[in-house]
């Protein structure tokens, strides 16, 4: 009883000892008890070590549950944005028009603008990735929409979308995805991910133009070829060689130089 008596009034000095609270004498008779009482050792090393507050299981479910919080409200509020809009239009279409036509063309924008906003904000995991290929598929339909709406609802324009609407979103689509590939495949960081896209866009700017139309008996259309691939060649050569200081930076930083 009276060693059970020694044992609690020293853990109860432990976290005092080891805060340097307490006194000489207590010091030397707290180490002279420790030394021999392996249960109040074992204590005062548990006691010493470092207690991880963010591990705690309480403040990780917090956290996940702030983050959800302003997720959904980001949510709602990108939502209730677009609704608005969407009813403004319907309204000033039939109004002007009598008949909704732009109207359409508008919302497929607003899906094709909130549609990836959601699919970011919903996912867990490669967030990029998935609001990416939720933005392609938009961009395909509104590219769609507008042929639709132009030629069969406002008489404007003839079938442009198999021959060049199509090609051509396409075409730039596989520019940003090969950026983005880029970056997931080499782990680069964005500046030469953007420097990528920033090249493939001289060939893309050029097959752009070809399925235009812009370089049929144009003249001088070689000189507009030559001025949007250095304008290009110029950015990607500036993106690239930030890019490449910062990733010196960074694996410098990692190294500890």
């Amino acid at each position: 009883m009276e060693q059970r008596l020694v044992c609690d009034t020293v853990r109860d000095l432990l976290p005092m000892y080891i805060d340097h609270m307490t006194s000489e004498a207590s010091n030397e008779s707290i180490e002279e008890h420790v030394e021999g009482c392996q249960g109040c050792r074992d204590a005062l090393e548990q006691m010493r070590q470092p207690v991880s507050v963010e591990a705690a299981p309480e403040v990780q479910e917090f956290r996940k549950f702030l983050k959800k919080s302003k997720m959904s409200l980001l949510y709602w509020i990108a939502g209730a944005a677009a609704l608005i809009a969407v009813v403004a239009c319907f309204i000033v279409n039939l109004a002007v028009n009598r008949r909704l036509s732009w109207f359409y063309i508008v919302g497929a924008g607003i899906i094709t603008a909130y549609f990836p906003v959601c699919v970011w904000i919903a996912a867990s995991k490669h967030k990029l990735v998935k609001a990416l290929a939720a933005l392609s598929v938009c961009i395909v339909l509104l590219v769609g929409t507008i042929q639709v709406v132009l030629y069969y609802l406002m008489d404007i324009g003839g079938i442009w979308f198999m021959q060049i609407g199509l090609p051509v979103t396409l075409l730039w689509i596989a520019v940003v995805w090969a950026g983005v590939a880029f970056h997931s495949c080499f782990h680069m960081n964005a500046l030469i991910s953007l420097a990528v896209i920033s090249f493939l866009a001289i060939p893309g700017n050029y097959f752009t133009d070809y399925l235009a139309g812009d370089y049929r008996g144009v003249p001088g259309w070689d000189i507009g070829l030559i001025a949007d691939g250095l304008g290009n060649g110029i950015a990607a050569g500036l993106l690239l060689t930030a890019g490449i200081i910062l990733e010196m930076r960074k694996r410098k930083k990692e190294n500890g130089e």
